[in-house]
């Protein structure tokens, strides 16, 4: 989170995971969209269930990329002031600080981490592939995996891919092809 080798490379992977994913999510929605559009009918709900799962998803989805963004864009990992870089005398009372802007002032902080990571991963030596605190567990449980699997719902209810599997494995039980 302070700096180090590869930093702006990270950053910007950060940003072009946001950009794909977003990008993908919203061109599945409007697939899934005129799908319901050309072949459903019945009332908003029953055409555009499907749509609206896979909007749903989508905003789920991005929920974990765009934190992650955020929190390396704006540098917003409480650590110590000595993992920080910020010399004791120019160190907060609480003892920690986000990362400094140019002008090399601390910006205090009290809850050491982020809603990802605990202090540990502040000064940047530790990979933080997975979260290290509870939050950063739900959020990547409840949005990210669970907004895959609300858009597999919304895709096979839209394409009716389970109807069309069934009877795919019922042909080949039967030794149809």
């Amino acid at each position: 989170m302070n700096g180090g080798s590869g930093t702006g490379v990270v950053d910007f992977f950060h940003g072009l995971q946001v950009a794909i994913t977003m990008s993908l999510m919203l061109t599945l929605v409007q697939f899934v969209y005129w799908t319901c559009k050309l072949r459903r009918a019945g009332t908003f709900w029953e055409q555009y269930r499907p749509a609206m799962y896979v909007l749903l998803s989508a905003i789920l989805t991005n929920v974990q990329p765009m934190c992650i963004l955020v929190i390396g864009s704006w540098k917003l990992c409480c650590g110590t002031c000595d993992q920080v870089g910020i010399p004791a005398d120019k160190c907060p009372a609480t003892g920690h600080s986000f990362p400094p802007w140019a002008t090399g002032e601390a910006r205090e902080c009290n809850t050491p981490g982020n809603i990802f990571w605990d202090v540990s991963y502040c000064g940047g030596k530790n990979l933080s592939i997975f979260p290290t605190v509870w939050k950063g567990w739900v959020i990547q449980i409840i949005c990210t995996w669970g907004g895959y699997a609300v858009m597999f719902v919304g895709v096979f209810q839209a394409t009716n891919l389970h109807k069309k599997l069934g009877a795919k494995w019922r042909n080949i039980r039967r030794g149809q092809n």
